[in-house]
């Protein structure tokens, strides 16, 4: 599992001061997405830390990503299949079946269908679908994450670190 030290991580420009970070780090000089996700800091500030590929390879970001999208479009009343088929389309991608130009061109569709979504909870799941498919692999991870966690709460949080430090026991 990759680390990074604490001197790396203050190069990220975290939210919290050098004082702070090396408070919360203790004796440890590094650190592994698992150590950050075990904070005892906001969950939304765990995940900012860690959604990043200084911590976790590509494709797991990725794929995070995609999960991300998913959950929150469980919570859309007949969402529009472009978007289910938006991160399918990544996933092919990931799996090396397509191109980078055909996962573009197909996620055309994907953006379209957020445009048509009402703007409320539905558009934040449809947008985080989207970005899911789209972004690069830590700001997908990252906007999916913000989506989700705007459209339900901390508790979504929560539910996504889970689900991520699944990934990486995995």
């Amino acid at each position: 599992m990759k680390k990074v030290t604490i001197d790396k991580f203050l190069e990220f420009y975290p939210c919290y001061s050098e004082k702070e970070i090396r408070k919360i780090a203790g004796e440890k000089v590094e650190w592994t997405a698992l150590d950050i996700l075990a904070l005892d800091i906001p969950p939304e500030d765990r995940l900012w830390a860690v959604l990043r590929e200084e911590f976790i390879v590509a494709p797991i970001l990725h794929e995070f990503a995609c999960r991300c999208a998913e959950r929150a479009l469980s919570r859309v009343k007949n969402p529009d299949p472009r978007l289910f088929e938006g991160i399918e389309t990544k996933r092919a991608w990931l799996r090396g079946e397509i191109t980078n130009q055909e996962l573009a061109d197909a996620l055309e569709s994907t953006w379209c269908a957020t445009n048509d979504v009402k703007w409320d909870a539905a558009q934040d799941a449809a947008y985080a679908a989207w970005n899911a498919a789209w972004c690069a692999a830590r700001d997908a991870a990252w906007c999916a994450a913000q989506d989700a966690r705007n459209a339900a709460c901390a508790a979504e949080c929560l539910l996504q670190i889970e689900e991520l430090e699944r990934m990486l026991e995995g």
